[in-house]
């Protein structure tokens, strides 16, 4: 019935699959667990109860990995927010010469990463900030360099994002493989899913239209893996994008996946529609529901190909990241110190650290594991 280990003969599973018949949904959820969704079926999923997702979800995740959740000890490194591309739903990004953009010199970012590994002792650097065509790929070698040496290795980099990656190939005239290349080889790990929103050009062109067309991103991802990085996959929902879009975007990640095999796990966030020009037309954030049925079904459709699914409280709070968990997430994501773009949106973040991490694991009914950037548990001081 399915790649994953022993769920054909699952008692449980198939006891929900049951219920799930009387429903008109049997057929459905067999062939997403089967690893045959099409973007039809997981349109119908989108409209099945929360809980009957909920369930199956979590069932496949038990399998998969039991009641073990991740987490790691992470800083966020926006350097800048200087930015060309002028997404619509960003609320972080200042154009050049605008009194509030700012940039870090490159030994002063890295400066602040070691501070964080010696103060924190983080294991993993999201590098990530805009699109300043005036910053040379020496800029990131210089940084990457400096924090790998001065952390003794012990910070994987993740970093940079898809767009990054395009616009450095551009400005440097060399191809993405030579700048993932030389970016790997300065010490970056491994690339975040930023720059995905939704795989749809129609909603490209509506939310980010100086951005790459949907299958640029999958071929500029392509390239990243084919040079040995693993990446992860992103989803921002609640916006202009409809259920099909959603459904492919979802289909063109496990294609990809089934392709390249590097993806570790999935995030989806919605949209925060504060301080930024999209939200004058889309002016409130999906609910959490519509977090939980993405969770759900994202994991329903990936089972064990993609084996990790996030929790996505960033953007919508910790109690409903705890609720994810019940609906097939396995990974909470990081302590996330440094984080600057999200309160541009009017998010509030609490502040993270191990202990409070793993709390609100244990306080959710799960058993809290501190993991690298791979996604390989490690010792508390380890």
């Amino acid at each position: 019935m399915s790649k994953l280990a022993g769920i054909a003969e699952d008692r449980v599973l198939e006891r929900i699959l049951d219920s799930a018949d009387e429903l008109g949904l049997g057929d459905t959820l067999h062939r997403a667990l089967e690893g045959r969704a099409s973007a039809r079926d997981i349109v119908e999923l989108y409209g099945a109860p929360a809980p009957l997702l909920g369930a199956v979800a979590r069932r496949v995740t038990d399998l998969l990995t039991g009641r073990r959740v991740g987490y790691i000890v992470n800083m966020i490194m926006n350097y800048t927010n200087i930015c060309v591309v002028g997404c619509t739903f960003c609320s972080f990004y200042r154009k050049p010469k605008h009194p509030e953009a700012y940039k870090l010199e490159a030994r002063e970012a890295a400066a602040q990463v070691v501070e964080a590994w010696r103060k924190y002792r983080i294991r993993q650097v999201l590098f990530q900030g805009g699109v300043d065509p005036a910053i040379p790929i020496e800029y990131y070698e210089e940084a990457f360099r400096a924090i790998k040496a001065e952390t003794r290795g012990e910070v994987a980099i993740h970093g940079l994002s898809v767009v990054e990656i395009e616009w450095l190939s551009k400005v440097s005239r060399m191809s993405v493989g030579e700048v993932v290349e030389r970016l790997r080889d300065a010490g970056m790990d491994s690339v975040p899913g930023a720059g995905a929103e939704i795989l749809s050009d129609r909603v490209r062109r509506i939310i980010s239209p100086l951005k790459s067309s949907a299958d640029t991103w999958i071929r500029t991802m392509e390239t990243i893996m084919e040079k040995g990085l693993p990446i992860s996959a992103t989803m921002v929902y609640g916006h202009v994008e409809t259920l099909d879009e959603r459904a492919e975007h979802l289909l063109k990640l496990l294609e990809l996946q089934r392709r390249k095999g590097r993806i570790m796990a999935f995030i989806a966030w919605n949209f925060e529609p504060e301080n930024n020009e999209l939200g004058r037309k889309i002016p409130y954030p999906a609910g959490g529901t519509e977090l939980l049925k993405t969770v759900a079904i994202a994991r329903i459709v990936f089972r064990g190909e993609i084996r990790w699914i996030q929790a996505g409280w960033l953007t919508a709070g910790v109690k409903l990241g705890q609720a994810t968990l019940e609906y097939g997430a396995n990974d909470w994501g990081g302590t996330l110190y440094g984080e600057k773009v999200l309160p541009e949106a009017g998010v509030p973040l609490p502040k993270l650290v191990r202990r409070s991490i793993e709390r609100l694991i244990w306080e959710a009914g799960y058993e809290p594991v501190e993991r690298d950037n791979w996604y390989r548990p490690v010792s508390p001081s380890g």
